[in-house]
């Protein structure tokens, strides 16, 4: 009888604890979601008018890119340096967009995002078009989504 009684306790603090523990895997999982529907700042690039993709980005206030080219005038190496703000705004703010995929370069222009390999923007430049840099804001848990229409568009 008196091991009756041991065991009874102990069995309510394993379903307190249980309780505790579906509480709390709640309580994480809807932080989770909350944190995946909190909007954060996107880029895109993409040729205009033609809008095909070049790629897309989430933005965070250290992103930059740069865009690399041999000026046709001056035969030198010329670096752009873009950078954005916690914002998700582009700077420096005088850039006027669509930015020409640089008509007087001698060669397709590279794109830089950050420590990334190189993009280089070859069917850009040999068509003339512009390239086109978008920001906006979208919930992290939507991205994918967006990622797969945009596959699926392309079909």
């Amino acid at each position: 009888m008196h091991s009756e009684t041991l065991d009874t306790p102990s069995h309510d603090t394993s379903g307190a604890l249980e309780k505790k523990a579906r509480k709390w895997d709640r309580y994480v999982t809807l932080s989770i979601v909350l944190l995946l529907l909190v909007p954060l700042p996107f880029v895109r690039f993409e040729s205009w008018p033609h809008g095909s993709i070049v790629f897309e980005r989430i933005i965070m206030p250290w992103s930059r890119f740069q865009l690399c080219y041999v000026d046709y005038a001056h035969d030198a190496p010329v670096v752009e340096q873009y950078f954005f703000t916690w914002k998700g705004e582009l700077l420096p703010k005088n850039v006027s967009l669509p930015l020409l995929a640089r008509s007087h370069a001698v060669e397709p222009p590279i794109l830089k995002w950050q420590d990334n390999p190189d993009i280089v923007l070859k069917d850009i430049f040999s068509k003339g078009d512009f390239l086109h840099i978008k920001t906006f804001w979208r919930p992290l848990l939507l991205w994918p989504f967006a990622m797969g229409l945009e596959i699926r568009g392309r079909r």
